[in-house]
């Protein structure tokens, strides 16, 4: 068997963007006696009966961008550092949990380990696998977090905002009526109820909208009749989705030109009481951590019905970046933490 820092290398040697996961979901499956691979996922079982805990990390990346300066798929080893697509992101994590999978004592209960597609986009991956895997007492999610265990996350939702003009000639802009002037009064509208949002959650600090997207206009020297842009929403227990999409609404029904669409709101906010069994066993396997919040949205969601943590080595700060890297030495500190925490949950 290689060793960790060996498989992760060919690991990110295997590009495996959102739908393209085959190969390494074929390359992990050689690793782990009796795993299945199921579509683009893979998954295994240790053991039988209860308590049953999930480990689960992403195989799928974001697209390498032209903004590296190294090469994306090299597994490139420099000054203690391992650079390449997604090694953070979370193959650092997938590896750390295969490596706790295969080599954790578990005299008890039942280990389930599973890498999964499609976490950046959404699709095919542990939404859907989890109806097929043992359902588990608690979750073990893996996401660049400094191995600093994670309790919770906000949720997320996408707006659309249509604002509605009049064409006319950009040479008598009096005659048209502008809807990129209307969309940008709308967004710092929006921007400003970031002001308003309140309370915060002692955990996972403030409800956000943030104007992400914008389109607009047909041609230059035309008053543009439309305007479109999209509002990025996160969540909190104690301001929901509805209550963010209300905000917006209200604020915007002042022009009867601007509508607003809820494209999406499905992901609420997830949170795990600090005294549940997984996370003390994570706080005390990852010695001098505290719990904290997850900046993002990622696969708890999906088994957000038993208590679960994020947690995986890396930082958030790598997370799509280019020259995306992790320091080796916490790399090969997060796969012994994985085992720890594993074990620590068994005994």
């Amino acid at each position: 068997m290689k060793t960790p820092l060996e498989v992760l290398e060919d690991l990110v040697r295997i590009e495996s963007p959102s739908g393209r996961e085959e190969r390494a979901a074929d390359y992990l499956r050689a690793l782990v006696p009796g795993a299945i691979v199921s579509g683009r996922n893979v998954w295994a079982v240790r053991g039988e009966g209860s308590p049953t805990l999930l480990l689960n990390s992403h195989t799928d990346t974001v697209p390498a961008t032209p903004a590296w300066t190294k090469p994306p798929f090299d597994a490139l080893n420099e000054d203690g550092k391992l650079y390449g697509l997604g090694v953070s992101d979370a193959k650092a994590c997938v590896v750390g949990q295969l490596f706790a999978f295969l080599n954790a004592r578990v005299p008890k209960g039942t280990l389930v380990w599973s890498a999964t597609c499609d976490e950046e986009t959404g699709g095919q991956g542990l939404e859907v696998l989890a109806r097929d895997l043992p359902r588990p007492d608690a979750s073990v999610i893996g996401e660049p977090t400094d191995m600093q265990p994670c309790i919770g996350q906000r949720g997320l939702l996408k707006l659309e905002v249509v604002a509605k003009g009049r064409a006319g000639h950009a040479s008598r802009p009096h005659q048209g009526d502008n809807a990129i002037y209307r969309a940008a009064r709308a967004a710092l509208a929006i921007e400003a109820l970031n002001e308003k949002i309140d309370p915060d959650d002692s955990l996972l600090g403030k409800a956000t909208l943030c104007a992400t997207l914008i389109a607009g206009g047909t041609r230059s020297n035309v008053i543009p009749p439309e305007c479109r842009f999209t509002v990025d929403g996160r969540s909190t227990p104690n301001v929901d989705n509805e209550a963010l999409i209300r905000m917006v609404r209200q604020v915007l029904s002042r022009d009867p030109q601007v509508e607003v669409t809820a494209k999406s709101g499905r992901f609420h906010p997830v949170l795990t009481p600090e005294s549940a069994r997984i996370v003390q066993v994570a706080l005390a396997a990852s010695a001098g951590s505290r719990a904290r919040a997850f900046g993002g949205v990622s696969d708890l969601f999906h088994v957000r019905d038993c208590p679960g943590i994020i947690i995986g080595p890396g930082v958030p700060d790598q997370s799509h970046q280019a020259d995306e890297h992790i320091a080796i030495e916490k790399f090969e500190r997060g796969v012994e933490v994985y085992r720890w925490l594993v074990e620590g949950y068994f005994s």
